[in-house]
């Protein structure tokens, strides 16, 4: 009950910080949209056994997670698939994608995806490419699109899984559930008109949110006053 309790003074508190989130400058909406990577690379760091700079060798299939481009672009490629499952194997990279998943500024950026039809468009040109479907054809021979299934006759594959499930962190992205002040920013994201602009944008609507100081229409001029009889022309 005092969780409970705890958890209804969170909704409270987010529908009153709603009023200055729906005021968000569009500039600085636009640069959350940008995906950075900035908690993905710290999440990862803070595991066992590597750092932040460890990231940068999974940055590029990490992104396929947040551009659809790039996941057809993998998806067209056997090596660079196999590549990607054998990533997704491990249970550091489990734990960061189940916490980025959680993220608004992760909402933001598939939001923006999935609503650009240039992003659309551009996902389908790998399988229209007739080498996409030879490659395919020849990925049983193909040593790379075996790792992923080699790894699983490594013990140290199933050690390491076996130290995550019975570590407390690994579970961490569910602990935010249980705390009231995780769903603050959470609400904000979801009742903030901002949030749905792609979606605007991508009927032809205008944005429903309040217009900007520079997007106010400029006062109209004064009017000039007229001339006094003393300056009239003769």
């Amino acid at each position: 009950m005092k969780m409970l309790g705890k958890l209804a003074v969170s909704l409270l508190l987010s529908a009153g910080l709603l009023q200055g989130t729906w005021a968000m400058d569009p500039a600085e909406r636009q640069q959350r949209m940008e995906h950075k990577f900035e908690l993905a690379k710290k999440y990862y760091g803070a595991c066992e056994g590597v750092s932040e700079a460890d990231f940068e060798l999974i940055r590029p299939y990490m992104k396929a997670f947040t551009d659809m481009e790039v996941m057809a672009q993998v998806m067209a490629d056997p090596t660079k698939m196999g590549t990607l499952m054998k990533l997704v194997m491990d249970p550091r990279v489990i734990h960061v994608m189940m916490k980025c998943s959680t993220e608004p500024v992760m909402w933001d950026t598939w939001m923006k995806g999935l609503m650009d039809p240039n992003k659309w468009m551009a996902a389908t040109v790998p399988f229209m490419n007739p080498m996409t479907y030879f490659n395919w054809m020849l990925a049983p021979i193909n040593p790379a699109m075996y790792g992923p299934m080699l790894q699983m006759f490594d013990p140290a594959w199933y050690t390491a899984w076996g130290n995550a499930l019975v570590n407390p962190t690994f579970y961490q992205p569910l602990y935010g559930l249980l705390d009231p002040n995780w769903y603050t920013p959470r609400l904000n994201w979801l009742m903030d008109p901002n949030s749905y602009q792609p979606i605007y944008n991508l009927f032809g609507l205008a944005s429903l949110t309040a217009p900007t100081a520079q997007a106010l229409p400029q006062t109209a001029p004064q009017a000039t006053p007229p001339a006094t009889a003393e300056a009239a022309p003769k």
